[in-house]
């Protein structure tokens, strides 16, 4: 292999690798126009199964500790959750923010959340993505989406 040749090889594994780990990285995003209005900001994302939901957490590391920035959860009293499966959010579930964030989030005029990967076994994995609107007070639509992955916290 010629020095020219092994230099491009090179260069387009570099760009491989640097296109792979932009994939790990982009699986938990926050984006849309609420993110300028609103501190979404996060570290890390977790997703937990309580007896009557599903939580999708997307946690900042803060100066007192972890913070909710945002939570999305899906209702499982009346949902069966399989992977696959969108959810409405407007009846199904909900988009807020944890307590100490300071103002709450717009009205949610529309919303889903698709489950790509669940078995609902402790510590699997668990991934998917949401779309929702936010309709403030003085009529402004805000949007946000989101992707998350990571693995299952079953919650007695």
């Amino acid at each position: 292999m010629t020095g020219v040749a092994r230099c491009v090889a090179g260069l387009a594994l570099a760009a491989f690798a640097a296109l792979a780990s932009c994939d790990r990285e982009s699986a938990n995003y926050l984006d849309g126009s609420l993110t300028e209005s609103y501190d979404l900001g996060f570290d890390s994302v977790r997703v937990r199964l309580y007896s009557s939901e599903l939580s999708i957490e997307y946690v900042a590391d803060g100066s007192q500790g972890e913070q909710v920035a945002l939570r999305v959860t899906v209702d499982t009293n009346d949902a069966q959750l399989a992977a696959g499966t969108v959810y409405d959010l407007t009846t199904q579930g909900s988009i807020t923010q944890g307590d100490g964030t300071g103002s709450p989030l717009p009205d949610l005029d529309s919303g889903d959340l698709t489950l790509s990967s669940y078995s609902g076994a402790d510590g699997s994995a668990v991934g998917g993505k949401f779309d929702a609107r936010f309709i403030t007070d003085v009529g402004t639509t805000l949007t946000l989406r989101g992707g998350f992955s990571a693995k299952l916290e079953v919650v007695e």
